[in-house]
């Protein structure tokens, strides 16, 4: 095997000058191919680190091959450094049938996977056992076949994870060999707040929340690869890495009840569609989504229940929500959808309502002021009014109330006793959003004239 290119020596003044070989072309390769030689001649190229090709003694033909070592095969220092292992040649083709240009991709691909510990020749092999998937390819069956297939409420998270953090990091890397630290690179460029393309709307990308987002998809892709026998690998690169992360801050952020009445007026006083959001949210505690993509036909008026059908609901069940007066009053009055389903729309129902984050910092925050004559001392978002909610409910029904108040935020109970229980509680849920509605809605325009009771931002 030989040892590496065959640099060339000049003389400048006594001393010895390595110089580079030169790189190879399309018009030198052909004439090299019609030449006849006495022996076998091999020929590096200037332009990727140990790509040759090697020509026999009959024209015709040539044979590329790629010099590497390996990232980490060669163990580590004391200091931790990986070192390169021992040197090994990757057949690459044979010339003309794989061009200079084809030859050149080959073998920078393979570079690249050798400086990230992987050996090029193992990952042939494994992608013609496995397929050859990559990343990017796994996430597009992944997508079409559970994602898309399910319709699920979450699909713009799982295409924004792979589309902004996943592909462009680990895209071309074949999914049967992806490690963990690849998993890491993308976590750590997640994390990276930057501002979005020109032109493009939204706020800034990345983050903590971003980047443990992207974990759970990468760690359910992998889940899901192998339960479909798409891949063979039985571990998950993605295992509880989230550890290395932040801990997710529980929300502190409860508004008072005057407060409440101050927000509940200033949404009321913003109106369709996007204040009525923030009242409905109010008298039910419903996540942002089961009000911004409510459909007409969710809704029971006669009944006073709000039904949301489990392919539209982020626990996979059916969920029933009573509709206590004052959201009856705000449904009855709402515009008609004349072009779709959807009720809270400013295109006649034909799409849902987005932009709501936004609406909370800006127009909601600036009705305040305008009704209160001070700024609200507190961030507003859905959560802060879910939490608000939740609280409120509890302090209505002390220790004993949990159960109830997981059934109206509508969180998943996994245990035995609910796989029994079908009951769906909806008359006490029914009372105690009754009961809070009144004391929302109760004298709330004497509030408007005054500020926060308190100061201290959350």
């Amino acid at each position: 095997m030989e040892s590496g290119p065959k640099w060339n020596k000049s003389w400048n003044n006594g001393t010895v000058k390595l110089e580079q070989p030169k790189r190879l072309t399309d018009a030198k390769l052909r004439a090299l191919l019609k030449a006849s030689r006495p022996e076998p001649e091999l020929i590096f190229d200037g332009s990727v680190p140990g790509l040759s090709i090697r020509f026999g003694l009959q024209p015709g033909s040539g044979s590329w091959s790629l010099l590497y070592r390996v990232i980490g095969e060669g163990g580590t220092t004391p200091t931790g450094r990986k070192l390169r292992g021992k040197k090994d040649r990757l057949p690459l083709g044979h010339y003309p049938a794989v061009s200079l240009e084809a030859a050149r991709a080959a073998a920078n691909t393979a570079l690249a996977q050798a400086k990230q510990g992987i050996n090029p020749k193992e990952a042939r092999a494994a992608s013609a056992t496995a397929g050859g998937l990559t990343v990017l390819q796994l996430a597009e069956k992944f997508l079409k076949d559970y994602v898309h297939s399910k319709a699920l409420d979450s699909t713009a998270k799982y295409e924004l994870a792979f589309s902004t953090h996943i592909v462009p990091q680990v895209g071309d890397h074949l999914a049967e060999l992806l490690t963990r630290e690849h998993v890491r690179t993308v976590m750590e460029a997640a994390r990276v707040k930057r501002k979005r393309p020109e032109g493009e709307r939204g706020g800034v990308i990345g983050g903590v929340e971003a980047a443990r987002t992207a974990m759970s998809v990468i760690r359910q892709l992998y889940t899901w690869g192998q339960e479909e026998g798409v891949i063979k690998r039985r571990d998950n690169p993605a295992s509880k890495i989230e550890k290395n992360l932040p801990k997710k801050k529980k929300g502190e952020i409860v508004l008072t009840l005057a407060e409440a009445r101050i927000v509940w007026q200033a949404a009321k006083d913003c109106g369709f569609p996007f204040g009525t959001h923030v009242q409905l949210q109010f008298l039910t505690s419903d996540r942002l989504d089961e009000w911004a993509s409510c459909k007409a036909s969710h809704i029971d008026l006669n009944e006073a229940l709000q039904v949301i059908p489990a392919d539209h609901y982020k626990s996979d069940h059916v969920h029933v929500m009573p509709l206590v007066p004052q959201a009856l009053d705000i449904l009855r009055s709402l515009p008609k959808p004349t072009t779709g389903p959807y009720l809270l729309s400013s295109t006649g129902g034909r799409v849902p309502i987005r932009g709501i984050a936004k609406f909370y910092k800006t127009r909601l925050q600036a009705q305040i002021l305008a009704n209160t004559g001070a700024k609200f001392p507190k961030r507003l978002t859905t959560q802060t009014i879910r939490r608000t909610v939740a609280t409120m409910l509890a302090e209505q029904l002390g220790d004993e109330g949990d159960k109830l108040i997981k059934r109206v935020l509508g969180h998943s109970d996994g245990s035995v006793t609910a796989i029994y229980n079908r009951y769906g509680y909806v008359r006490e849920m029914r009372r105690i959003l009754e009961k809070w509605a009144n004391d929302l809605t109760t004298d709330a325009s004497d509030e408007r004239v005054r500020p926060p009771l308190i100061a201290n931002a959350a």
